[in-house]
């Protein structure tokens, strides 16, 4: 009897919110969210006030910035949006679901995570008041709260921040590193790879990957928000070869690939070229209309061959 294969680089489609969510809620949304604009204005509608009277800009559009108005904001909202559930972990916990319910009923509690965002906004214009003028802007909150707070506080916010840093940080990388393994590089150029070679192969680029995420965090020049909306515009690039393959006969696998591969390459042309927006548009998006374009007329100009029965 055949023995069963290996496990290859397993990855938790469950991953550990938790810890993530019990120190981020009540230690940076509430206590920072609502404590920070009290104690410098008395509350939050006099910091607002304050803000419109010193920095009426930050409040309309573009905001601080000179080409970022509404096309953009709402082009980078659809992008986000589509993108949300293309992470590798997001989309392994889909397919892997118990069952439809389970996957309504995140879809229903996930976004509620959102409703302390808010509040990290609040302490960011409370920052720019008071806080002088930084070379890192991402350093605003835990500045403010140095400024703020007693040390051991700034403590418990860093590593609280930390944590959930790494909590998503680690289930991203392991996705990636086992699916660079197992579906890219033992199809490609190795097919004789045995598994347990390819869950040696997984581990060493959960490395490659760290090394390569921790460069960039160091040295690039890009804000945390910059970097996010870079993830976003290529991870977003899966959304037409996925969503046309569940839901079209007609779209074929050269298409899909044709069009990710225009997709990511038109991103990393214009983001990493400081050419967003495009006609106003964000680049991601822009790209990601290529995207569907390019799997439309390639699927359509290819005869799919007839599945199996």
């Amino acid at each position: 009897m055949r023995p069963a294969p290996r496990p290859i680089a397993p990855v938790s489609s469950k991953p550990p919110l938790t810890p993530s969510m019990i120190f981020d809620i009540p230690s940076a949304a509430v206590i920072i969210g609502i404590a920070v604009p009290r104690i410098y204005f008395g509350g939050v509608g006099a910091m607002f006030t304050a803000l419109e009277h010193a920095r009426p800009a930050h409040l309309t559009m573009p905001g601080a910035t000179t080409n970022h108005g509404h096309a953009w904001f709402i082009t980078t909202v659809l992008l986000t949006s589509l993108g949300f559930y293309m992470w590798p972990q997001a989309l392994g916990s889909t397919f892997t679901a118990k069952s439809s319910d389970t996957l309504r009923r995140n879809a229903v509690i996930m976004p509620l995570y959102g409703i302390t965002l808010p509040l990290i906004f609040i302490v960011g214009f409370t920052a720019l008041l008071v806080l002088p003028p930084l070379k890192n802007g991402d350093l605003a909150l835990l500045t403010i709260v140095r400024n703020t707070f007693p040390a051991w506080f700034l403590g418990l916010i860093g590593g609280a921040g930390a944590l959930t840093a790494m909590v998503p940080a680690a289930i991203q990388i392991l996705a990636a590193a086992a699916l660079f393994a197992k579906n890219l590089y033992r199809p490609v150029f190795a097919p004789q790879m045995s598994d347990h070679q390819v869950t040696r192969l997984a581990r060493v680029m959960v490395l490659v990957i760290t090394g390569i995420a921790l460069y960039f965090a160091i040295y690039s020049s890009s804000t945390l928000v910059s970097l996010l909306l870079l993830g976003y515009a290529g991870v977003t690039q899966f959304f037409p070869g996925i969503v046309l393959g569940l839901f079209s006969r007609r779209v074929t696998t050269g298409g899909v690939f044709a069009g990710l591969v225009v997709g990511v390459v038109i991103v990393a042309a214009l983001m990493l070229s400081n050419h967003d927006p495009v006609f106003g548009l964000n680049a991601g998006f822009v790209a990601l209309c290529c995207n569907f374009l390019i799997v439309a007329l390639v699927s359509l100009s290819r005869t799919r061959q007839p599945a199996p029965q």
